[in-house]
């Protein structure tokens, strides 16, 4: 058939984005083949191979390809790879892959190379495209600082994401893990609310929840010296635990107030934890929310009762959670095998009347009941409304009964209080606890029970006799062997789905987005994420940190908290936004203002739009750290090349496409 239709054969490789060049009717065309260096940067711990790839215009029978290896480096001493000069294409298939790996040993020199060179075949023709005739690798010595692709892993988990200037990823190259990290606890913190607050006296105080965001990114974004990105995404983490949203009225139309509550977060970051369960329990944010701000005590034989939402909350999601647990996060169990609780009806009743007696502070709060609504600053106790009385609460920690200031300072309220965060703070849960939802929220669904237990015991004592200490807490976490061995990250248990919104971050950061006015005016992504900050459904957060969705995942026994909210709309909503965004700019609703619209950076991008691999190469390092496999990385390239300079602004066309496909990819919605 295809001696008497050649012509057909021409055609389909044609509909397939071949290039070849049409020859005389009954013509036997060779194959065209050339190199492509799909990753070159190898390093001795890292193992992440170097690849070189043979493409052909053809897909017709196997093709097999002759090449010569050569380069500074020593087989089997300095790296593994194929063995013999031939590969084959197999039928079907337009490319195949040379994979080379480092055997983690010491080098006598800082950089080694292969070289893979094309031979000529009478079975092909080499391709005479300049560079297409042979690729080179190199290979890095084992070195005491991050490398390149271990560095935007870390970025993205301590931080919002590497940039594409590469300036924050050198410098976790320069100073490696723990100096970045002690330089990032002694920055100021950049706080939220004073952004905010000058915005509503500009807006004359008509601003809505949606506004907040716009400090949210401004602070997320940072690329000043004085920058806090590792405060930032631990403050993000933290208000996704220590939950209050804009989800209920009097919270809606409160976006000072809110990005107040959010500065306390990031103030704590570094703190005791102590400290910032008592400034989140008595922030009139939170007791709006959960309803203890103007919670009075009860009177039995009126039939009235303290409300018990944040007593049950405080307990259940902000310290000890529902279960008996070991240092490791797992649960204890009974006699019979099954888990203990850790707390039931008779302590909530309890706390609930431990958390009577708040109401706004501020210096002209005289009443209770009708003070100016303060929402900048803690709240006040009266005694006159706290139930005094004794209470039981967990671990057999009991308090006296107190008696009532006079004049009312709150006194015995506070002494109630400050018993009941002591007893919450020291109960064993606490660390495990918080510890593991914070490994899950930056590192890992699937903390293994020891990474939990070696973190837990930084909580319990950071080495200095001190509980609490969250500096301790967040370097444990990030410097962890599951955090930063490579290795690890190859396990089916490792890493984590990014959640949207944090994706949409790295996805902004990476190509340092920013408008000509500065603001990024980033409101009403919510609807397309099913996220924004301080925004929750619930006050579970977005999803649960126990959820595992049905199917693989939950049969291995494994969780994915963050695919609860991937779903058959966000699937779809999420890479409809960033290939609009490519076009039009990060705003949800664009701007009627060119000044205001947040466009992507792609300076760089375009200086490689003549070298599509390079292209490639930059932006899979940039985005998914090396991740995205030859088959993705082939798939990509054939469909970007296609766009050529006989379309309209093919250059940036061009560029957008290559970008779209690796941030709509599995590959950069996934943190290993």
């Amino acid at each position: 058939m295809q001696n008497s239709f050649p012509s057909l054969r021409l055609l389909l490789l044609f509909a397939a984005g071949s290039s070849v060049v049409p020859l005389a009717l009954g013509a036997d065309p060779l194959d065209t083949v050339s190199v492509v260096l799909l990753d070159g940067d190898m390093r001795e711990d890292w193992p992440d191979p170097g690849v070189v790839g043979f493409h052909r215009l053809n897909t017709v029978g196997p093709l097999m390809i002759t090449y010569s290896l050569g380069g500074t480096a020593t087989p089997v001493t300095d790296y593994t790879g194929p063995a013999g000069t031939t590969l084959t294409i197999p039928d079907g298939e337009r490319e195949a892959w040379l994979e080379f790996a480092p055997t983690g040993q010491l080098l006598n020199t800082p950089q080694k190379t292969i070289s893979v060179t094309l031979a000529a075949s009478p079975s092909y023709a080499v391709s005479t495209v300049k560079g297409a005739q042979a690729a080179t690798i190199t290979l890095g010595d084992t070195a005491s600082k991050p490398c390149a692709k271990a560095a935007v892993r870390f970025l993205t988990q301590a931080a919002f994401g590497p940039g594409g200037d590469w300036v924050n990823v050198k410098e976790v190259m320069t100073k490696g893990y723990e100096k970045w990290i002690s330089d990032q606890f002694i920055r100021p913190v950049g706080l939220q609310a004073p952004y905010i607050a000058s915005l509503d006296r500009a807006k004359r105080g008509k601003l809505n929840s949606e506004y907040k965001v716009l400090s949210w990114w401004l602070r997320a974004m940072s690329t000043s010296p004085a920058a806090d990105p590792l405060r930032q995404r631990v403050g993000f983490a933290l208000s996704e635990i220590l939950v209050i949203s804009d989800h209920i009225d009097d919270l809606a139309e409160e976006p000072v107030g809110m990005m107040n509550y959010y500065d306390v977060l990031l103030k704590g970051a570094f703190g005791n934890y102590r400290d910032l369960l008592y400034n989140v329990a008595t922030h009139p944010c939170m007791g709006i929310y959960l309803n203890h701000l103007q919670n009075d005590k009860g009177d039995p034989a009126e039939g009235t009762f303290a409300d018990e939402n944040f007593a049950r909350e405080i307990m259940q999601l902000f310290s000890i959670g529902i279960w008996d647990l070991n240092l490791d996060g797992t649960r204890k169990l009974d006699i019979n095998g099954e888990p203990i609780p850790s707390y039931d009806n008779f302590t909530i009743g309890n706390m609930a009347r431990v958390m009577t007696g708040f109401s706004y502070g501020g210096p002209k709060a005289k009443d209770f009941f009708y003070p100016p609504e303060n929402l900048l600053v803690p709240m006040r106790m009266w005694d006159e409304f706290h139930d005094v009385g004794a209470k039981t609460l967990l671990n057999g920690v009991t308090l006296p009964a107190r008696v009532a200031s006079d004049p009312d300072k709150g006194t015995a309220g506070m002494a109630d209080f400050n018993a009941a965060i002591d007893c919450l703070f020291n109960h064993p849960n606490t660390a495990p606890f918080i510890c593991k939802q914070l490994i899950q929220k930056l590192v890992m669904s699937n903390p293994s029970p020891a990474y939990v237990a070696r973190v837990a015991a930084m909580f319990v004592n950071n080495g200095s006799g001190v509980r609490g200490d969250l500096k301790a807490v967040v370097r444990a976490i990030l410097t962890d062997v599951e955090a930063r061995d490579p290795q690890v990250s190859a396990l089916v248990t490792s890493g984590k789905v990014k959640e949207p919104y944090l994706r949409t971050a790295n996805f902004v950061r990476a190509f340092r987005a920013r408008a000509a006015n500065g603001v990024y005016d980033m409101r009403y992504l919510g609807d397309i994420h099913f996220q924004q900050p301080l925004s929750a459904p619930s006050v579970f957060n977005f999803f649960k940190p126990g959820y595992a969705p049905a199917g693989p995942v939950s049969d291995a026994g494994l969780l994915a908290p963050e695919v609860q909210i991937l779903n058959a709309v966000t699937a779809l909503s999420i890479p409809n936004y960033y290939l609009s965004s490519l076009e039009d700019g990060f705003n949800r609703w664009g701007s009627s203002s060119a000044r205001a619209i947040v466009r992507p950076n792609l300076t760089a991008e375009l200086a490689l739009v003549n070298d599509v691999p390079a292209l490639l190469r930059r932006l899979d390092l940039l985005l998914t750290g090396g991740a995205l496999p030859n088959e993705q990385h082939q798939v990509i390239r054939e469909a970007v090349e296609k766009i050529n300079e006989t379309m309209y602004e093919w250059k940036k066309k061009r560029v957008e496409m290559a970008v779209y496909l690796i941030v709509a990819a599995p590959e950069f919605g996934v943190l290993k």
